[in-house]
């Protein structure tokens, strides 16, 4: 059985190794950015979660059995809604939980009465753009990086 359910920040270290298959996958699907993403630190990444209040940051994670399977964390900003890292494992893709995950943070950002609701995603990454977009999301802007 598959459960949702939302913790607090101190118990974020449950995350780290979802949070690290999410990076690997990143550094091994990039084309442009492999190091970047090689270079991308669990601690050091989680800390800019750390100045959001209670109020400002949900993190929801899917735990099937004794193991947890995904994550989604979102932050709101003044008015605006992020969804800031989201990760499902890759062998529970496709049933589902990802839609799930981002539906409770969409419900709780309109709770909030969030003006705005957007997700950053790499322009590399094909399959969380088809994602989103199947969620209502669209291209807004692209930034781009000389290399």
């Amino acid at each position: 059985m598959v459960e949702i359910f939302d913790i607090s920040y101190a118990e974020i270290e449950v995350i780290r190794d979802l949070w690290e298959k999410n990076r690997l996958y990143h550094e091994d699907s990039s084309e442009y950015f492999k190091e970047s993403y090689s270079s991308i630190k669990f601690d050091e990444r989680i800390k800019v979660f750390s100045g959001y209040s209670e109020e400002k940051i949900k993190i929801s994670v899917v735990k099937e059995k004794e193991k947890y399977i995904g994550y989604c964390i979102s932050i709101i900003d003044s008015n605006k809604g992020e969804l800031g890292t989201l990760h499902i494992d890759e062998t529970e893709r496709g049933n589902g939980i990802g839609k799930k995950l981002v539906g409770k943070h969409i419900e709780w950002m309109n709770e909030k009465k969030c003006g705005e609701i957007g997700v950053t995603v790499s322009q590399e990454n094909g399959l969380a753009i088809g994602f989103y977009k199947k969620l209502g999301f669209y291209p807004n802007t692209l930034y781009m990086e000389k290399k």
